[in-house]
């Protein structure tokens, strides 16, 4: 990739005159600076693709001149250049943004262009994900204003859905890219990966790692929630192994599942996501030679083993979820798959997946199934698998992402080292990517019922949720404060979504109400607000009431919209993110109130 904008900085003379060489026959644009000082005036000047420079320098080092140069260049891809880097440098460096680094004195040219190579593409990515992300959330503040301004929700959102639509499949596009073509051929075995994300940017993500000495490391990762936010949440996770990996001498380090996952774990707390972030992760190692894998979960469900017909076991491995605790264990399982056998890893939203009769796939059928796959290849035990979900879901959308990877062995135990031929196993990589988002069913009108069990005050809310509900809800909560005392139980079991002013009227309430039930949309959505944790949630359904109340709301303009003004004010104040997105409504609401 030519024409890079280039700034390399090194108080070394013949490294600049090196480097400078090397891109000049690159045909990309190169400045030098010998300093930290000269660098840091010359990026308030123009604007870099790529900036290179050393670590250790006299005055600003590399890493204090990275931390100011990404405050100046956000986009800028850094690698550092040291001969003596230290595992602190690399930690320090990573939680800065740094792309790689380069050991001096500098490798073969041909080396040294498949990093730079590689960072260019990398930063051409992370530019095209930023500007789609942006184009989204202009996109999503545009339809919050034409449902408050115009009192049409419906109408903008179909003139929108085009743009919007063809915004998510080039993201989607980009999303793609960052999982796996197929996996490796590995002698003696074979592999299937399936991945059918609900929405058309995804939590999930998996991929392979072959190791020096002939092992190859397997991981699936799950992010919870999904669409954008998860989707942008992969890209860090997954940049965060693989600068790990750039980082290290030898890959011994990813032989060790249950360090791999303490190190996640650590990483992703270093990150400082607010909210906080949970990941789920299986981590595996397997050795072709003798058929031994080691495994480590970290709030993942464990793989499960077919060693025969019906001869299925759960693997024990067990570990908390990614980016809840500093202080931590994560413990490595080995288990042994022999010729015939069959190993699957999936993520929580297969057996989770549900039907229109609200039944589960469920681990219990998904054992049942399993324990039949045997001596198959794993290409057929995955088509079968897909085949079965989908017969189950009888065309209901999975209301969550779903993936699993197959191992199967068809071969003794080899005396010589397998190896990898270097291809990919044809078909071996399956995504299914859904052609539109996930629409809100026909019924989706929404609806309040409410009444009472003794003094428990039961509110139960069904189909699609928007402002001119809202009323209703606040007076439902006035009668149950008059009638009895928090908490109140709000029952989300029929509830396919609400818009914005809604969960700003649920935030408000939050400390008085226990949410039942909410789907998967409702919780995605309360957690993109960054809401979800200030919520009291139990995953059962709410008591049913015994006496039925009538509710009723003559609220004028006037007050219809200070409760959509509060609603707004609240989520506002929730997180930096929602400011961005509300400060045009609400002013244009404050605006309103002041005509009126």
């Amino acid at each position: 990739m030519a024409d890079l904008r280039v700034l390399v900085v090194d108080d070394e003379d013949l490294i600049l005159q090196v480097m400078k060489a090397f891109f000049l026959r690159r045909q990309d644009l190169c400045d030098l600076a010998a300093n930290g000082l000269e660098a840091l005036r010359l990026a308030k000047d123009k604007s870099y693709d790529l900036i290179l420079s050393d670590i250790s320098m006299p005055g600003i080092n590399g890493l204090e001149l990275v931390r100011q140069i990404k405050d100046i260049q956000p986009k800028a891809v850094c690698i550092l250049m040291s001969g003596l880097g230290t595992r602190g440098d690399i930690i320090a460096a990573l939680k800065i943004g740094v792309f790689d680094f380069i050991d001096k004195p500098i490798p073969d040219l041909a080396a040294l262009t498949m990093v730079i190579d590689r960072a260019a593409e990398s930063g051409q990515l992370v530019r095209e994900r930023d500007d789609l992300l942006d184009n989204l959330r202009q996109q999503n503040s545009k339809l919050e204003y034409s449902l408050l301004r115009l009192h049409e929700a419906f109408g903008q959102l179909q003139q929108q859905e085009e743009a919007l639509e063809s915004d998510l499949k080039k993201a989607q596009r980009v999303q793609r890219k960052f999982l796996p073509a197929g996996f490796p051929r590995v002698a003696g075995y074979d592999f299937f990966g399936y991945y059918a994300p609900c929405d058309q940017l995804g939590g999930d993500f998996f991929g392979t790692m072959p190791l020096s000495d002939g092992r190859i490391a397997l991981y699936l990762v799950d992010v919870a929630g999904h669409g954008v936010s998860a989707a942008m949440i992969t890209v860090t996770f997954r940049e965060l192994m693989r600068a790990r990996r750039r980082s290290s001498s030898d890959d011994k380090f990813f032989a060790e599942p249950a360090e791999v996952l303490r190190y996640m774990n650590e990483a992703l707390l270093e990150e400082n996501f607010d909210p906080p972030i949970f990941v789920s992760m299986v981590y595996a190692v397997i050795d072709p030679r003798s058929g031994e894998i080691s495994v480590s979960c970290a709030g993942h469900p464990a793989p499960i083993l077919v060693s025969g017909v019906n001869e299925v076991c759960g693997v024990r491995a067990g570990g908390t979820v990614l980016g809840t605790q500093t202080e931590t264990t994560y413990t490595t399982s080995k288990i042994t798959i022999n010729p015939g056998d069959t190993l699957l890893f999936y993520s929580d939203g297969l057996p989770d997946a549900r039907n229109s009769g609200e039944q589960e796939f469920s681990s219990v059928r998904l054992l049942q199934f399993m324990g039949t796959q045997h001596s198959l290849t794993a290409r057929s035990v995955g088509e079968k698998l897909e085949k079965r979900l989908q017969s189950h879901l009888d065309g209901m959308p999975p209301s969550d992402d779903v993936t699993f990877l197959i191992v199967t062995r068809n071969t003794p135990a080899i005396d010589a080292e397998p190896t990898t031929t270097g291809s990919l196993i044809d078909n071996s990589v399956k995504i299914v990517m859904p052609e539109k988002l996930a629409e809100v069913s026909s019924n989706a009108r929404g609806q309040i019922h409410a009444g009472f069990t003794d003094k428990t005050c039961i509110v139960q809310l069904s189909g699609l949720m928007t402002w001119q509900m809202a009323p209703a809800l606040r007076e439902m909560v006035r009668q149950a404060r008059e009638r009895s005392n928090p908490p109140f139980h709000i029952d989300l079991t029929k509830c396919e979504g609400m818009d914005s002013t809604m969960l700003g009227l649920l935030l408000i309430q939050a400390n008085e109400v226990i949410l039942h039930a909410p789907g998967k949309r409702l919780t995605s959505q309360l957690q993109d607000m960054g809401v979800l944790h200030l919520f009291t949630i139990k995953n059962d359904p709410g008591p049913h009431p015994q006496v039925s109340i009538a509710i009723t709301s003559g609220e004028s303009q006037p007050a219809c919209t200070d409760l959509i003004l509060s609603a707004h004010e609240a989520l506002m104040e929730a997180s930096v993110n929602n400011r961005q997105k509300f400060t045009e409504v609400v002013e244009a609401l404050r605006h309103d109130k002041t005509d009126t």
